[in-house]
C-alpha cells in the first residue's frame, strides 16, 4: 500500500509479522510496542515522513485452540491475501523463550515450519528474538543463546544467511531497538509461501510448508503405530496373566493412540483443502463472529436497559419518598405554627 498524506505529513505503513510458539511472548511484545512512536533515524521520521508500524500477531503451530493444519491455512490465507492487495512485509520477528532448557519437539516443529514459510531468501529480513530473560540466569541464557546461534538445525543457518539475533528484555527500549533495526533496512520481503501461492499460483497443499507439515503428520502416525503395536503386545501379556487392572490401563492407552492416528488422518485430509475452500471457511467464521458480536451487543444493551429501568425506578421511588418526607415536614411546620399562634394569642388575652 502506498503512502498516505495527512496534515502535511506522508504516512508510510510498515508491516511486520510476529511469530513463535505459544507463550513465547508475542502478545506482550506487541503490547509493549503499540501506541508508541518508533524513533529510528532522521531519514525515517522527518518533517515530511512518518511511519505507521503494524505488528501482525500470528498463531503458533502448537496453538491449543486449533490444529497445525488450521494454523497453516490461517497463515497462508492472510499472507497470500495481503500480498495480493499490495501489502509487503518489512520483516519478520520470531520469538523464542530463552528460559526453555532445551529445544522441545513443539518448538522444533514451530521453527521448522517457520523456515518453510519464509524460505532462505527471506532470512536477511528475519529477527530472531529471545524472551523471558528474567526467568533464567545470565550464564544459562547466554549459553543457550550461543547454542541456538551455533547450531545450523536451530538458528545457525539463518544467521549465516543474514538473520539477526536480539534480546527482548520485556522493556520498551529493547522492543523498539528490535523494530528500529528492521525499519532501518528499508526492505520489502516476499516470503516463500507468498511467492508459491501468488506468483506461482500454487494451492496451500502444494507449498513447501504444507509438504513439511504433511511429512510431520506421517512421521507422527508412524510413531503412534509403533507405540500401538507395542501396546497391543503388552495387552496380550496382561490378558495371559489375567491382570484386569493392567488390561484396563492398556485399553485406555490403545484407545488414545487410535484417536491420535484417526485425528492425524483427518488432518491430512483437511490439508488438501484449496484456498477457495479456506476462504469460504474464513468468511463463514467471520460471519459467525459478527453474529456473536451482535448477539453479545444486544444482550449487553438489554442488560443496560434493564439496569437503567431499575435505576430509574429506584430514583423515582426515592423522589417519591423525598416528596412524602417534604410533605410531612410541611404538615409538621403548619401544626407547629398553629400551636405557636394559639399560644401567643392565649397569653395576650
Amino acid at each position: 500500500m502506498g503512502p498516505v498524506s495527512q496534515e502535511g505529513w506522508v504516512i508510510q505503513d510498515v508491516y511486520i509479522a510476529v511469530m513463535g510458539v505459544t507463550g513465547a511472548g508475542k502478545s506482550s511484545f506487541i503490547s509493549t510496542c503499540s501506541g508508541k512512536s518508533v524513533k529510528i533515524g532522521h531519514n525515517l521520521h522527518s518533517k515530511y515522513k512518518k511511519l505507521r508500524v503494524h505488528l501482525i500477531d500470528t498463531p503458533g503451530f502448537d496453538d491449543t485452540n486449533r490444529s497445525d493444519v488450521q494454523v497453516l491455512q490461517d497463515l497462508a490465507h492472510w499472507l497470500s491475501g495481503s500480498f495480493k492487495y499490495g501489502i509487503r512485509l518489512s520483516g519478520v520477528v520470531f520469538l523464542h523463550r530463552i528460559s526453555d532448557p532445551r529445544m522441545a519437539s513443539s518448538a522444533r516443529r514451530n521453527l521448522l515450519m517457520f523456515k518453510k514459510l519464509c524460505g532462505e531468501k527471506a532470512y536477511q529480513s528475519v529477527i530472531l528474538g529471545t524472551t523471558h530473560w528474567s526467568n533464567v540466569s545470565p550464564q544459562d541464557g547466554t549459553r543457550r543463546e550461543r547454542e541456538l546461534i551455533e547450531t545450523d538445525e536451530y538458528w545457525g543457518l539463518m544467521c549465516k544467511k543474514g538473520s539477526r539475533v536480539f534480546r527482548y528484555a520485556n522493556t520498551r527500549e529493547s522492543a523498539l531497538s528490535l523494530i528500529g533495526y528492521i525499519l532501518k533496512q528499508h526492505m520489502a520481503v516476499t516470503l516463500d509461501i507468498q511467492d508459491e501461492m501468488v506468483n506461482k499460483g500454487h494451492d496451500i497443499d502444494e507449498t513447501s510448508a504444507a509438504h513439511e507439515l504433511n511429512a510431520e503428520i506421517i512421521r507422527e502416525r508412524e510413531r503412534h503405530m509403533a507405540e500401538l503395536t507395542a501396546m497391543r503386545e503388552q495387552m496380550e501379556e496382561a490378558i495371559k496373566e489375567r491382570d484386569e487392572e493392567l488390561q484396563q490401563q492398556f485399553k485406555e492407552e490403545i484407545d488414545t493412540l487410535q484417536e491420535k492416528i484417526q485425528r492425524g488422518a483427518l488432518e491430512q485430509q483437511k490439508l488438501t483443502e484449496t484456498l477457495k475452500e479456506v476462504d469460504k471457511r474464513k468468511e463463514a467464521e467471520f460471519r459467525a463472529f459478527k453474529e456473536q458480536m451482535k448477539k453479545e451487543r444486544d444482550q449487553e444493551r438489554q442488560r443496560y436497559d434493564a439496569e437503567r429501568q431499575k435505576h430509574m425506578a429506584k430514583v423515582a421511588q426515592q423522589e417519591k419518598a423525598l416528596k412524602e418526607q417534604q410533605r410531612r415536614a410541611m404538615e409538621r411546620m403548619e401544626k407547629d405554627k398553629a400551636r405557636t399562634v394559639y399560644f401567643l394569642v392565649d397569653i395576650l388575652h
